[in-house]
């Protein structure tokens, strides 16, 4: 059996109107609500989420993400990716989340 790593996610503001997350661990259905549950002050921008030290995603941290790009929208806000390993990367070309989220160059 597979070691499970327990998410953690780091929430600082470097600006006024940027919220950064960092988040480590394993990202999937039995921890998507960590994720969902987090809340941001008002005026926020965009969030940086920096996803280098995920160990596992499944389809619900997939799914996760997206709602956390949908819930920046209804707050004219947007979601940038700054940082990911190359397997996260393909992924997201794999399922075309390269197209919704911004992208560190690599």
């Amino acid at each position: 059996m597979l070691d499970r790593m327990p998410l953690r996610i780091e929430v600082a503001a470097p600006g006024a109107t940027i919220v950064a997350l960092a988040l480590s661990g394993d990202l999937d259905h039995d921890s998507v609500s960590q994720l969902a549950a987090l809340t941001f002050a008002e005026g926020y921008s965009r969030i940086d989420v920096d996803l280098s030290a995920l160990t596992f995603i499944d389809s619900s941290g997939l799914a996760a993400l997206v709602r956390l790009q949908l819930r920046a929208a209804d707050a004219d806000a947007v979601v940038q990716v700054v940082a990911l390993t190359p397997y996260l990367r393909g992924l997201f070309k794999m399922t075309a989340l390269d197209q919704l989220f911004t992208l560190p160059p690599g």
